[in-house]
């Protein structure tokens, strides 16, 4: 991986390329998002070497000349916030992968890119969306590999844009499926993921945090989660699965929950994504916690204002003693939207997520807290339902 993440980024600084493929990771750049990112770009570079016929044109070209694709993984976060992604930054290390190898939204400038006159292509990972910012993104998206409901009302992409979109626990299950398809096509069907083991320990990594190592309380893994589970392991050769399971999920989840260094501005960045103008992020700790920082109103007031959002949903857990999620909406002064919106999760009935009004505690003017019974719905379940709310919220 370290080898390929400098390879290709040499050339994307020089331009030596014939054909650009940018693989585009979600704005939240979670573990799952970063992972398929950079494992997926790294299998089509591969991909496209067994493809083609260097032995034919070897001796008949002029390799100074010669320029190749070229499959460019972007982590959709700044470079300076990646610290903030714990998890990301531990499970990546652990791989033997340097931050200064990879490739961030402000490294790169898409647009400059796209108009120049080698071809582009983007593929949406983890997401089939894209943000406000990436709306001049939608004619040169190519491919979509996602794990949430599909939403066709935001679905501007051409005709013949390949997608695989299918509910499940981890979108790198959905990436390792398309891996082995692919490869099978060119009769290689295990030779990338014993090749590069490390590739298939990520993908492994991304399933268990996502599925939550296949909490049955939770119920977030799906049989198809379970089969490309069992597939990585047998890849991996793991002897005691279950005992590798439960240690990747500790220390991922360790790494995810150490935010004691985290200012509250830096934990309102940590993990966000924006829905319209609401502006979502999820916390590895209880809000409740987050709300006793003094500055929690002001951070939150910062980032609504950074992000150019009117209203702030935070949600929060935490697995230790037991599973444990809370909710806040929160709008400057006092905020008509953030009201409404807060009384709408409160009705929404498909399902219920059994939110229970409670007091924020002092300091936390126009900000209104619940806990949520219903433990299975992430922010999976809210993006969709925010969603909808702004769809038929009248000013």
């Amino acid at each position: 991986m370290e080898e390929f993440l400098k390879r290709t980024t040499n050339k994307l600084k020089s331009s030596n390329y014939s054909e650009l493929t940018i693989v585009l990771g979600n704005e939240s750049c979670d573990l799952d998002s970063a992972v398929t990112a950079l494992v997926y770009a790294m299998f089509l570079s591969w991909q496209y070497d067994q493809i083609k016929c260097k032995v034919c044109t070897k001796s008949h070209r002029d390799e100074s000349m010669y320029k190749e694709s070229i499959f460019v993984p972007v982590l959709d976060v700044d470079r300076e916030d990646f610290s903030l992604k714990t998890e990301v930054e531990y499970c990546l290390k652990d791989h033997g992968i340097r931050v200064d190898s990879l490739v961030f939204r402000n490294d790169i400038d898409i647009r400059n890119l796209l108009a120049s006159s080698t071809k582009t292509n983007i593929i949406l990972v983890d997401h089939h969306i894209l943000s406000k910012k990436y709306d001049f993104l939608a004619p040169y998206v190519t491919e979509i590999i996602d794990h949430r409901p599909i939403d066709r009302k935001e679905w501007n992409y051409k005709e013949d844009t390949r997608s695989m979109i299918e509910t499940v626990g981890s979108c790198a299950t959905l990436v390792a499926q398309r891996m082995k398809d692919l490869s099978a096509l060119i009769e290689k069907s295990f030779d990338f993921f014993t090749t590069y083991p490390s590739c298939t320990s990520l993908l492994h990594c991304a399933i268990i945090l996502d599925t939550v190592n296949f909490s049955k309380e939770l119920n977030k893994g799906t049989l198809h989660d379970i089969e490309i589970a069992e597939f990585l392991e047998s890849i991996l050769k793991l002897e005691d699965r279950e005992g590798v399971r439960k240690s990747k999920m500790l220390r991922l989840v360790d790494a995810r929950s150490d935010v004691s260094s985290l200012t509250a501005s830096q934990l309102m960045r940590k993990d966000v994504k924006i829905v319209g103008d609401v502006l979502v992020p999820s916390f590895p700790i209880l809000v409740k916690e987050f709300l006793k920082n003094p500055g929690a109103l002001q951070a939150a007031n910062e980032a609504l204002q950074r992000f150019n959002c009117s209203v702030v949903l935070l949600l929060g857990m935490t697995l230790s003693p037991a599973l444990q999620r809370d909710v806040a909406v929160y709008g400057p002064g006092v905020s008509e939207k953030a009201n409404k919106l807060a009384k709408y999760l409160q009705d929404w009935s498909s399902p219920s997520f059994q939110l229970s009004p409670e007091d924020p505690g002092a300091g936390c003017d126009g900000c209104l807290y619940y806990s949520q019974s219903y433990l299975v719905a992430t922010r999976k379940q809210y993006i969709p339902v925010v969603g909808d709310f702004l769809q038929n919220y009248m000013e």
